[in-house]
Formats: C-alpha cells, structure tokens, sequence
C-alpha cells in the first residue's frame, strides 16, 4: 500500500465521521426534517460513504504535496 493510499484511509474514516455528525445535527435542529429523520438520516450516511474517501484522497494528496516542497 502506498503512503498516499493509507493516509487517505485514515482520513477518509475521520472525514466521514464528520460529514454523518454534521448532517445529524443539521437534521435533528430542523424542525420539518426531525419529524421523521429515519430518510434524511439515511441520505446522509449514504452521501457520507461517497463523499468521504474523495476528501481523504484530497486531504491526503495535499499533505504529501506539502512534504515534497520542504
């Protein structure tokens, strides 16, 4: 595995923790979405999974160009 590749799975695990914790709350505080969150819940999690490991790879990808020009 490369050192990309497993810095990009650690932060895709923390970035989807973030996305599903933000998306919760932002669910639950709206009144029109908290009557019946099961769907939007839902929704958020699958996005989460999707948007995750593509901001990981971003995050990661930015980091070991921040190395190299040192």
């Amino acid at each position: 595995m490369s050192t990309n590749f497993q810095i990009a799975s650690f932060l895709g695990s923390i970035a989807f923790i973030f996305f599903v914790g933000i998306g919760f709350i932002v669910i639950l505080t709206v009144p029109e979405l908290s009557r019946r969150p099961i769907y939007p819940m839902l929704f958020v999690a699958g996005a989460s999974f999707i948007l995750s490991p593509l901001a990981g790879w971003f995050v990661a990808s930015q980091i070991q160009r921040g190395r190299s020009s040192k």
